[in-house]
């Protein structure tokens, strides 16, 4: 269902935000600050906002961002599970580097752009609402969503076996012997699942090796690496994959299934981990589309539509190129 709000002149947003009362003139025209005595003026922002790309987008993503605030505001939920996992950062730094853990984080923080703890949370939070935008919409349009996802994605339900190695270009002799064993293993009747619950030593082994549904978005070589990943992406159903050297270990594959129809049914129920809102960049203007916004600004209106139509035209040839 469309919704209406007023957007207003964004430009006039700004100057509130800015802490400017908005009755300042200077030859008739609104100051939005002044430096060294020279004022900064509200027409002089817009024509810059209005004629460079990057200021036609962050014009949009002004008008974007006040649009989730207003139709997706912070809830305790939101505000609970940031707190889970700043505490969850603070326990792992704590545990990884003891008595510098503070300065590391705040290493951390600094080189990604947080002031502190604090910023970061807030930004968590901002996340969630975004998450909660795109999906509303992926709900409201799953079947067409998960059609688009399944072509450009082709996800499929995968399986894994870890074998773990302090040093996996220089493994020891039990590392060994155990590497060899699983391998062994395989070639026998004796199932994926039931070796992976016997000798995996990844976190997937209490779900016999079950990873879930994977595709581009899962990270896959961030947590095993980028050969693991690889492999994963392009295994066929129902085959096994040969050894393969990862980040700490040895990793063996099994693609338990491709099947569009059970991928949906795993897929159907839309939280904010799916990976259904994360697979298009694109995604946020199909969203932002189907919220009718009332503009006190025609130009500023013509800008923000015309941003919305370029970048859906430019997700159409992506797809023609591909298909």
């Amino acid at each position: 269902m469309k919704q209406k709000r007023l957007v207003g002149l964004a430009l006039a947003s700004m100057i509130v935000l800015s802490g400017c009362s908005g009755t300042v003139k200077d030859n008739g025209k609104d100051v939005v600050a002044s430096i060294d005595g020279k004022n900064i003026l509200a027409d002089d922002i817009y024509t810059n906002l209005s004629t460079s790309a990057s200021g036609k987008q962050a014009l949009f993503t002004y008008v974007l961002d006040q649009l989730i605030r207003e139709n997706f505001p912070v809830t305790d939920d939101m505000k609970e599970n940031a707190s889970e996992i700043v505490t969850n950062i603070e326990t792992n730094y704590k545990n990884q580097y003891g008595d510098e853990a503070d300065t590391q984080l705040e290493s951390a923080l600094a080189s990604s752009g947080y002031e502190d703890m604090s910023a970061y949370k807030d930004s968590l939070i901002q996340s969630l609402q975004y998450s909660e935008f795109l999906k509303k919409y992926v709900k409201a349009n799953f079947d067409e969503v998960f059609e688009d996802y399944y072509k450009q994605e082709s996800p499929r339900f995968m399986s894994l076996i870890k074998i773990s190695m302090t040093d996996p270009d220089s493994p020891t002799d039990d590392e060994k012997e155990k590497l060899e064993e699983v391998k062994s293993l395989l070639k026998t009747n004796k199932s994926f699942a039931d070796i992976a619950s016997e000798y995996s030593d990844d976190d997937s082994k209490s779900a016999k090796g079950n990873i879930g549904v994977i595709d581009s978005t899962s990270g896959l070589k961030n947590l095993y690496g980028s050969d693991v990943e690889k492999t994963a992406l392009s295994l066929s159903q129902g085959k096994v994959s040969e050894a393969i050297k990862g980040s700490d270990g040895y990793y063996f594959l099994y693609c338990t299934s491709t099947d569009k129809e059970k991928v949906k049914s795993e897929l159907k129920t839309v939280d904010v981990d799916s990976p259904l809102l994360v697979y298009d960049d694109y995604m946020v203007y199909l969203a932002f589309k189907t919220y009718e916004l009332k503009y006190s600004d025609e130009e500023i209106q013509n800008t923000i539509q015309k941003i919305v139509k370029e970048s859906l035209e430019a997700r159409d040839d992506l797809r023609k190129e591909k298909a």
